[in-house]
């Protein structure tokens, strides 16, 4: 049996703060789906938790297709007009804001279960309809 997808919390040491991490876990699955072959592997592996994702960026293969994708993005960052700039800032805090929503959304969630006595559902849970 496959273990489930990584959850928010194994991102958390590297990303400080649970919308961020939840950020880095979205864009993993984004990778995960990436026309880069080596960077689509590395993403499934560290959802997969076969590998953490700091171990990941120490990994030659991925570490060369990581730097090169953080290169042409920093070119394309650099080739911005200062109001592309912002545009681009402001979007990556909606999908921030975005994620501490659906964070809290979920927290508030549990809260209603235990006050009506229902037991917390696991991932896995959901996983298998329960």
């Amino acid at each position: 049996m496959e273990r489930p997808e990584v959850g928010d919390e194994d991102f958390l040491d590297i990303a400080k703060d649970p919308a961020r991490a939840r950020a880095l876990r979205k864009s993993m699955r984004r990778l995960a789906e990436s026309g880069d072959e080596t960077l689509r592997e590395m993403a499934r592996e560290v959802l997969a938790g076969r590998i953490g994702l700091r171990q990941a960026a120490q990994n030659g293969a991925y570490r060369e297709a990581l730097s090169e994708a953080a290169r042409v993005g920093m070119r394309g960052y650099e080739q911005m007009s200062a109001a592309e700039r912002r545009a681009a800032e402001a979007e990556g805090q909606r999908q921030l804001d975005e994620c501490q929503g659906e964070i809290d959304r979920e927290w508030a969630e549990r809260q209603g279960e235990r006050a009506m006595g229902h037991k917390p559902r696991t991932a896995a849970d959901r996983s298998r309809g329960w």
